[in-house]
């Protein structure tokens, strides 16, 4: 990542922010955590140099994010021009979240729990709910820039290319984050709401199956090819799922990131009661070697695979009572002497039981 022009220090002055520590870096400056001198309040600091935009571009970002009144979106409380060090900079103070980024909640596998996943989506779609009805386009949507609040809950930020799109009618991009790059934007070089529909798809699909997997992809295969995936909707494929994600959840991550603008969700709404309609009752997620354990209710599970002669496996599992911390042998989901085909369809059927609940009491068929 580029630095700006200014390398920034904790504890320096600039203006009246006292800088306290960096929290962000990017091709676009620096974010800090600062405290507001002038009412001792402790704000999240974004410093943009002038080098690469123009001052008044800079300030775009400040006005769409200071009109902004959402508590799924991150509020731009005021913006300052000033020189610094024989350069003019811009800073932008909004809402500081302790909990910080998403990304923070990842498990050692590189994913987030469905349950939890699916919270902070809805909450994020309601909040792009506002900035559509407001004429905004985001624009950049990714999990880096889902914060998490105070309560759990999903907050966008970071309107850095955000745009005003009136009557929501499709516009230019200003720049596009290559790994969530939509069909039209690679096409006409164009926004729409579709594509912030896409971008929530492609950010829900890395939240549940691993935040690196689609950066994996496209380091393998390079910018030419990725751009050739997209635009034939071959860039998530089945195989890509993790082994217990339900259907009907892959089916809206399908949908949202469908190839064809008109079949994607076609607003922000409609995606979020689509997620608000799912019920699991249990999850999976990886301790910290990560194996993983899948909870329902008072226990957790764990599967194991011994590999034997002739192509043959034996499918075993263990539960723990989380209340009395007993560990046992969960017999009637093991099978011995499958092969690789029965050991698939198993292990699949089983793992995604545990999410859904349902004949949890019942032996898994082969």
């Amino acid at each position: 990542m580029s630095q700006p022009k200014n390398i920034l220090q904790p504890d320096e002055i600039i203006y009246k922010y006292r800088l306290i520590r960096e929290i962000d870096s990017g091709n676009f400056g620096q974010v800090w955590l600062a405290n507001d001198v002038s009412i001792d309040r402790n704000v999240a600091v974004k410093v943009l140099d002038s080098s690469m935009t123009s001052i008044a571009e800079r300030l775009k970002e400040a006005q769409i994010g200071n009109q902004l009144e959402h508590s799924n979106l991150v509020k731009v409380l005021y913006a300052d021009v000033i020189s610094h060090k024989d350069d003019k900079i811009v800073i932008i103070a909004m809402d500081y979240f302790k909990n910080g980024s998403i990304i923070r909640k990842l498990n050692s596998r590189g994913f987030i729990p469905i349950q939890e996943a699916v919270r902070y989506l809805i909450g994020v779609l309601s909040g792009l709910e506002y900035l559509h009805e407001k004429d905004f386009l985001h624009g950049d949507i990714k999990p880096k820039n889902i914060l998490v609040g105070s309560t759990g809950e999903g907050i966008l930020t970071d309107y850095g290319i955000s745009c005003s799109a009136p009557d929501l009618i499709p516009v230019s991009s200003k720049n596009a984050y290559t790994p969530h790059i939509a069909p039209e934007t690679i096409l006409h070089n164009q926004i729409s709401v579709q594509t912030d529909i896409y971008q929530m798809g492609m950010t829900a699909f890395r939240l549940l199956n691993g935040i690196a997997s689609i950066k994996h992809i496209f380091e393998s295969v390079g910018k030419d090819q990725y751009f050739e995936l997209v635009l034939r909707g071959n860039l998530v494929k089945p195989e890509n799922y993790l082994p217990f994600i339900p259907r009907n959840l892959k089916a809206i991550i399908n949908k949202a990131i469908h190839v064809n603008p008109s079949k994607r969700y076609q607003t922000a709404l409609e995606m979020r009661r689509a997620f608000e309609h799912l019920k699991y009752y249990g999850y999976w997620t990886s301790d910290s070697n990560g194996n993983f354990e899948g909870i329902n209710g008072k226990y957790i599970f764990r599967t194991q695979i011994i590999r034997k002669k002739h192509g043959k496996s034996d499918f075993l599992v263990s539960k723990k009572n989380l209340l009395k911390g007993t560990e046992m042998t969960a017999q009637k989901f093991c099978h011995k002497n499958l092969n690789e085909n029965q050991l698939e369809k198993i292990s699949k059927e089983f793992m995604r039981r545990v999410v859904t609940g349902l004949s949890l009491s019942e032996r898994v068929r082969r």
